[in-house]
């Protein structure tokens, strides 16, 4: 397929005093009016430190302590906020805040009611309403949108049989994501587009901006420079990926 074609390889990387560092600048991430807009800016920082906290967990079941406001799995165990949940039963979400029948406490629901304030300041209906029906892997945008909004380390979407509880997670005990390695975004971006229905190109805008990239950004292609190299993106007219390279 074309999205994987000269992944790793190309062309002979040009020397660093080829790269015309002048068309590169360092922009700041603009102002969101949606729930799919503020996704978009959060999905690809979120996605990688996924990835790393896979590595931490590895296989292990999880268990939730409520009073502790703890996930556990195996012998590690984690502070959480309660962002929402999903039911499989009609494929509906309902945000923390909104499920009083639950019994929740109040201390773990701190960040689901900042997304409801923000909803409210912003007027993003999504955010301010309790309860309504969602597409497939809705559970997952809003897990990555709050992982990387709140900066905290992951999110972790807990099924429990009848639905799954999106939560986020804190701890010193998942690495922090290394902004050096960016050859990670080689690999990580096709693999978050493949299983998230997103915007692919403000989407890897956004995920070059959080890895502090400079960027150089045209009608359907962007470029991303950070320590000499560069990474470059380019896009369909339906904002699509066709193709994403790096000169290491």
């Amino acid at each position: 397929m074309g999205i994987f074609k000269n992944l790793f390889g190309g062309d002979k990387p040009k020397e660093k005093s080829e790269i015309n560092s002048s068309k590169f600048k360092a922009i700041d991430k603009t102002d969101y009016t949606s729930l799919e807009e503020l996704i978009e800016q959060h999905a690809g920082l979120s996605f990688e430190k996924q990835m790393n906290f896979g590595d931490v967990i590895g296989s292990s079941a999880w268990e939730l302590d409520m009073g502790k406001g703890n996930i556990i799995f195996g012998d590690m165990d984690f502070p959480i906020q309660i962002i929402g949940s999903l039911s499989f039963n009609d494929s509906s979400w309902m945000w923390g805040w909104a499920n009083a029948k639950s019994g929740m406490p109040e201390n773990l629901l701190v960040q689901s009611n900042q997304l409801k304030e923000i909803g409210l300041k912003k007027n993003i209906k999504e955010l301010t309403d309790g309860h309504f029906n969602v597409a497939e892997g809705f559970e997952h945008k809003i897990g990555m949108m709050a992982c990387d909004l709140f900066n905290c380390k992951s999110y972790y979407c807990a099924n429990y049989g009848q639905g799954t509880l999106v939560v986020t997670i804190d701890d010193d005990k998942i690495p922090e994501v290394d902004k050096n390695r960016l050859e990670k975004v080689l690999t990580n971006f096709p693999q978050l587009i493949s299983a998230i229905d997103l915007n692919h190109k403000n989407t890897f805008k956004n995920y070059l901006i959080d890895r502090v990239f400079e960027l150089n950004i045209s009608e359907n292609k962007i470029e991303g420079m950070k320590n000499g190299k560069v990474l470059t993106a380019e896009f369909d007219d339906l904002n699509r990926l066709k193709s994403l390279n790096g000169k290491l």
